[in-house]
Formats: structure tokens, sequence, C-alpha cells
């Protein structure tokens, strides 16, 4: 773990390296992860800390007020979904295998009596995760669809995965992966994301002509990140 002092305070961080372009800072359970580039080296990561130390300092203050707290796949217990918020309704039939199904602002899960005695948030967590990738499946498709109509790029390829720092990235080779989670947000904020994504196809950095590019097609999008960062 490395640390930097800021204002008689520490800072304190662990690096995760990966094959990205760019430099990525979330706070994880109280703890600032830094997620660089493979070939990044300890001076740039460090430069990178000190260039956003304020940011970093106001984000785990917010963390001490309010944690954000891990689900527990309950009964009665809300999630999101394309920015609904949805119950979670948990019942036990003399079924053979399980069940979801998303109706009337409830998600509702039914499971076989001989799991009424045991411990099911395993297997409730992986039904919900089932359910956002066929949502993020099914409505990143219609967003590339959209924003290739608009702006006349898309990519070759295109996956969709459960990540934890990041909510696209666009590789070397211009193929673009999506946080299966933005199935959680709402759909301004997944299009907005594939837009992002998108206009990497043709700077492959932040650079002002990137930013100009996806304002040009979403100029409220400032919007959409700030969903995004709640």
């Amino acid at each position: 773990m490395k640390k930097i002092k800021y204002q008689n305070k520490t800072i304190a961080y662990t690096v995760s390296k990966a094959r990205i372009k760019n430099f990525y800072i979330t706070i994880e359970n109280g703890e600032v992860v830094i997620k660089a580039p493979w070939y990044a080296t300890a001076g740039q990561i460090q430069n990178v800390v000190e260039e956003k130390r304020d940011w970093i300092m106001r984000k785990l203050e917010e963390y001490k007020v309010s944690p954000r707290k891990a689900k527990e796949y309950a009964d009665g217990e809300r999630f999101q979904i394309l920015g609904e918020s949805y119950y979670l309704n948990i019942y036990y039939k003399d079924i053979n295998n399980a069940i979801l199904n998303v109706e009337n602002g409830k998600i509702v899960v039914i499971l076989p009596l001989d799991y009424a005695e045991e411990d099911n948030t395993e297997q409730i967590k992986k039904m919900l995760d089932k359910m956002y990738y066929m949502v993020a499946e099914r409505e990143v498709e219609q967003a590339f669809e959209k924003i290739r109509k608009m702006v006349g790029l898309a990519p070759e390829e295109y996956r969709i995965r459960k990540v934890k720092s990041v909510w696209g990235s666009c590789s070397s080779n211009k193929k673009i992966t999506i946080n299966q989670n933005l199935a959680m947000y709402s759909r301004k904020a997944l299009e907005y994301v594939v837009l992002h994504e998108t206009c990497h196809l043709k700077y492959m950095n932040h650079s002002k002509k990137f930013w100009e590019m996806v304002e040009k097609y979403m100029p409220d999008y400032k919007e959409a990140e700030k969903e995004l960062k709640r």
C-alpha cells in the first residue's frame, strides 16, 4: 500500500494495473484504489494521486458520512433497474427450479420449498446478476444502434461484463467493453457510456476534441455523469 501526505493527513492507496490507457480512481469499502495502465511507473501513479487529492479527500469524507451498504439480497430490499426502484420479494413454492420475474415494481424470486431452510444469498445474487446481464444485453445493443445512426461509428466488437472500477472501456484494437451494472441506471446514463466509448473509436484520449464530440451528440452528458457518480 502506497501513501502520500495531504493537509496533515495521509492518503493510503492500492494500485491495480491492467491493459487500459487511462487512470481511474475509486473508493472501495472506504479504501482508495488506483487502476492504472500496465506500463505506468510509480512516479506517474503518484502524480495522478497528487493531482486528484482534493477529490479523493472529498470522496473519503462522503464515504464516512454515508458508506455504501453491501446488498444482503433479502426479502423487501430495493434494487434499481434502468433507474427505477424495485422491491425484492422472495417466495417458496413446490417447484423444481428457481424462477425470477420482474412485474409491478417488484423483482419476484420463487425458490423450491427444499431451499426454505437454507441460506440462499448466493443463489439469489446469481439470479439477479443474470437478470442485470440480460437487461444490459438488450439495452446496450439498442444504444449502440442508436449511437451508430447518430455518430456514424460503431465498434467491430463489443462485450458486456461485470467489472468493478469502470463503466466502459475501449481497447487499443477498438474493442469496447460495457459494464453490465449499467442496467441499474437510467437509459440516458447507459447511452452516455456507449456514446463515450464510441467517441474513443475516433479519439483514444480525453482531449478537448473528444469532449467536444461527446457534447455535440449529447449536450447534457454531465447530467448522466452525475447520475453515475451517485
